[in-house]
């Protein structure tokens, strides 16, 4: 699915708040857009990365600035849901919270039938700046070591997976991210150190963890 107007507007939009910030050139935002036009499927951000400017330095500021919109009004934005459908969802959501029932957003929206995940996950890449990762064929969950990397059970609990750590970077993909959860696992690794995220389908995310819990699974794997 390409690029829609609305997208471009946002895009264009991060573009001209990073450029106030500093963070990037003129001519960087100026190739980066006659790049998005070639590639239609890439977000603005995406690119940014790939040409060399930093995940965690654009994060930074959108994170903490009150121009990130929230991932509501993005979905509206696009055009995929209704306002009315965000606050349907958004009761909804709050109901099952005053029963002790958590359900994230996104489950959500695809369970009352206002959108798909992939869709909603497209959204979510451009709200948090993060690329999404296919775990669809990926065959060697990631081990118990790099599960150690950020805590065990602090992985379990917010479905990150850790698919790779070396002496430079890491890299981890979740489903939900927050600017908290983000903060947590920075704070983890040394100031020097890349930590790269990625978004993934939570369904994918919940079968590399059956994996991991199927000792035949695992002894292959380790």
């Amino acid at each position: 699915m390409g690029t829609s107007e609305a997208e471009v507007k946002i895009d264009k939009k991060l573009g001209e708040i990073l450029l106030d910030k500093g963070i990037i050139s003129t001519s960087q935002l100026d190739v980066a857009l006659k790049k998005q036009i070639r590639e239609k499927d890439k977000y603005l951000g995406q690119i940014l990365m790939e040409m060399g400017v930093p995940q965690e330095k654009i994060n930074q500021f959108l994170l903490y600035s009150n121009k990130r919109k929230p991932i509501g009004q993005i979905l509206i934005d696009l055009g995929v849901i209704t306002a009315e459908e965000l606050e349907k969802v958004l009761e909804k959501q709050k109901k099952l919270k005053e029963k002790n029932i958590y359900k994230p957003f996104g489950i959500l929206l695809v369970e009352t039938g206002y959108t798909t995940y992939n869709v909603y996950l497209k959204a979510l890449s451009k709200h948090f700046n993060m690329p999404i990762e296919s775990l669809t064929s990926f065959v060697p969950c990631p081990t118990p070591t790099l599960q150690r990397s950020i805590g065990e059970n602090y992985a379990k609990k917010n479905r990150i997976l850790v698919l790779e750590n070396n002496s430079n970077t890491v890299k981890l993909v979740l489903p939900a991210p927050t600017a908290q959860i983000l903060d947590e696992i920075r704070s983890v690794f040394p100031p020097g150190k890349k930590v790269e995220f990625y978004l993934a389908s939570p369904y994918d995310i919940e079968r590399c963890f059956k994996k991991q819990r199927d000792p035949f699974s695992v002894s292959r794997y380790i």
